[in-house]
């Protein structure tokens, strides 16, 4: 059977190993910058280590992810796949595929699962989250040519030995790439695809603009943004991830200031503060430290390049929820272009929507596959 049970479990040594080593930290110089504009704010981060080392609890997180429903899938190509599989209770319900992104993981989704396990509205969902390869407990790749088209591969691949004929798939960050390129080689298999970050660049045609409102525009200056002011770091990871991971995989501080950065900027960077809790973060940075997975999971920036996404126009019916300070928020006129789509909407919130706004992500979600008529 190429599906096995799981069980997490961090050797009790690798936590006092963890807890040394930030009693070693050496931390550098700041310039007082109360709005992190020069990366994560010192004052922060030593807050977040001091909570590391004595009040946060890996064992609860540890069991969380068994609890859950915690496996690993052997591929036809012999890596391993760790992934949770959360089944309703209900009859009839509805397989939903849901791709994490980096600094993401599977922890992401702890929030919304139970909400579409539960039968409402006339729908309940099997969810089922896998870590990409290089991500958390799945294998690391030792040869190039995992990139998000292969991640779609081998999902499907883990669907079909699940015994799933038809599915929903849903992403955000790579997740919503890899779910793109699932729409794009199973249109048969794949019965909806539903973002959290939509990808869409200008068309190509005489007024790129046509069609795009006054709003929309002022939206397009989220991007901008992000490429004047926080971009660096996926040029680093697109190019050199390997030297980057040799700081990272060895120091707790450097890898919770790389990855907890992002839990603000993409968030909402005009606040002093995450707006999810400091616990959640931690234990996602736990999972890339526990799993030594830094490095690994950054390649994926290099086998994708500058966008890891196919431009061709699917016809997979799409719904799109854009959260209002996500890092891309293209108008729908260029998403048209580009997907099928039938659902459109904008909320509150920022990049990680499963971990930020579970209840608004679970209701769109439902809102899209109602439209689908199943």
């Amino acid at each position: 059977m190429s599906i096995r049970e799981f069980k997490v479990s961090v050797d009790e040594s690798q936590i006092e190993d963890l807890h040394k080593r930030i009693d070693l930290i050496r931390w550098p110089d700041e310039i007082n910058d109360e709005m992190w504009s020069l990366g994560t704010k010192k004052s922060f981060l030593k807050d977040a280590m001091h909570f590391w080392k004595n009040d946060f609890d890996w064992r609860k997180h540890e069991n969380q992810i068994n609890d859950f429903g915690s496996y690993k899938f052997k591929t036809k190509d012999g890596l391993e796949i760790h992934f949770i599989h959360s089944k309703s209770k209900s009859e009839n319900s509805i397989p939903i595929l849901i791709t994490h992104g980096w600094p993401g993981s599977v922890q992401e989704f702890f929030k919304i699962i139970p909400l579409l396990n539960q039968y409402k509205d006339g729908l309940s969902f099997d969810v089922i989250c896998p870590s990409m390869p290089g991500y958390g407990f799945s294998d690391k790749p030792t040869e190039k040519g995992y990139d998000s088209k292969k991640i779609a591969q081998i999902n499907h691949e883990l669907m079909v030995a699940l015994g799933y004929k038809k599915y929903i798939v849903q992403g955000g960050d790579w997740g919503s790439t890899v779910s793109k390129w699932s729409a794009e080689l199973y249109p048969k298999e794949v019965m909806g695809l539903h973002l959290n970050l939509v990808i869409a660049f200008p068309p190509e045609k005489d007024d790129p603009m046509e069609g795009v409102t006054e709003h929309e525009q002022a939206l397009l200056g989220r991007y901008a943004k992000y490429l004047e002011l926080g971009s660096g770091y996926f040029e680093i990871q697109r190019t050199k991830p390997q030297t980057l991971g040799y700081s990272l995989n060895d120091s707790p501080v450097g890898l919770a200031g790389w990855i907890i950065e992002k839990f603000h900027s993409w968030t909402d960077d005009e606040k002093d503060k995450l707006m999810v809790s400091l616990e959640d973060v931690i234990s996602i940075v736990s999972l890339y430290w526990f799993s030594e997975s830094i490095t690994s999971s950054m390649r994926l920036y290099n086998e994708n390049g500058r966008e890891g996404f196919s431009k061709s126009r699917i016809n997979v019916p799409t719904g799109c929820a854009l959260f209002k300070n996500e890092i891309m928020l293209p108008p729908k006129a260029w998403a048209k272009e580009i997907y099928n789509l039938i659902h459109w909407e904008h909320y509150d919130g920022g990049h990680f929507a499963a971990l930020e706004k579970p209840e608004t992500l679970e209701k769109d979600i439902r809102l899209f596959v109602q439209k689908l008529k199943i």
